[in-house]
């Protein structure tokens, strides 16, 4: 990684091609688009945010002639400047304000403005999401055959769709917050070593963050309806920025422990087969903003970020 990292912040057009390389690797394996947002972020953070914007241009046009040669059509550059454009405002951030936790709070902001966008744009979003999980899931449930069991898929269905706006955009705040933490590895590799170690150890979520999430969560107990429905959606991209300084924490506290390494390991392994536990890691994270686990451990080299 530090190789291709040194690549990319040889220059402009080293940046462009790392961009382009990354995001036409994208259309067969998906994941490789955080690198692509990490290769876009990369120069910003170094650079700032007019750095970004030439390097996000050029980038663009690569992928338009790329997309004209594979498909026919300019259209993939407008997918990827759709996740171009909020990872380099993010970058931007981290860049002017050197705050991680601010940079990650905003990714969980445009996760709540996606949200609202959504249902701004579209009346009944539950029905939009309904009818694609059924669309998706049909060839499957005709071979279930089972009338009852088609019922019941279909009342599952309908509940889970409620919440389909706010998992999306939680999604998508993940999306962003990994590629800036790859972005912001990578620059540390090269022009800070250890630094960037130290920086997510002391990631915690501001205590407004805290309060906002709890008043969601009230409003969506106390309202009905559709008022109900966007507060529970509002509240769950926000909930994925405490479930990163939950890890924070616990990368914090185990690695301050001559095997730390070990329990890392087996709450990663263990997150495979409980998923649940990804709710104490919240709460971990969520609670951090007012008991500091880092200071009642005695964890050294870690700050209040």
């Amino acid at each position: 990684m530090r190789g291709l990292a040194a690549f990319i912040m040889k220059g402009r057009a080293q940046a462009v091609s790392a961009v382009c390389a990354l995001t036409v690797l994208s259309w067969i394996f998906s994941l490789a688009s955080l690198l692509s947002a990490a290769a876009m972020a990369l120069p910003t953070l170094r650079l700032g945010a007019k750095e970004g914007v030439v390097v996000m241009a050029w980038a663009a046009l690569g992928v338009s002639l790329a997309g004209f040669a594979v498909v026919g059509s300019p259209a993939p550059a407008g997918y990827s400047l759709a996740l171009w454009a909020p990872i380099w405002l993010l970058a931007a951030l981290l860049h002017g304000t050197a705050r991680l936790s601010w940079s990650l709070a905003g990714a969980a902001g445009l996760g709540m403005a996606m949200v609202l966008a959504i249902y701004a744009i579209s009346g009944d979003p539950a029905g939009m999401w309904a009818e694609e999980l059924r669309r998706y899931a049909q060839p499957f449930l005709e071979k279930a055959g089972s009338e009852g069991g088609m019922e019941r898929i279909g009342r599952n269905f309908q509940a889970f769709s409620r919440y389909m706006t706010g998992v999306v955009a939680a999604g998508s705040m993940l999306t962003l917050s990994l590629s800036l933490l790859i972005a912001r590895w990578w620059q540390a590799l090269l022009f800070n070593p250890g630094g960037f170690r130290a920086e997510f150890h002391s990631l915690r979520s501001a205590s407004a963050c805290a309060y906002l999430w709890l008043g969601l969560l009230a409003l969506a107990w106390m309202l009905d309806g559709t008022g109900s429905e966007i507060a529970w959606n509002l509240a769950i991209p926000l909930a994925m920025l405490f479930v990163l300084a939950g890890f924070a924490v616990l990368h914090a506290v185990f690695s301050a422990t001559g095997n730390g390494g070990f329990w890392l390991a087996g709450i990663y392994v263990a997150l495979m087969f409980m998923s649940p536990l990804i709710g104490l890691i919240l709460l971990i994270g969520l609670s951090d903003a007012w008991i500091d686990w880092r200071n009642r451990f005695r964890v050294a080299g870690t700050h209040s970020d």
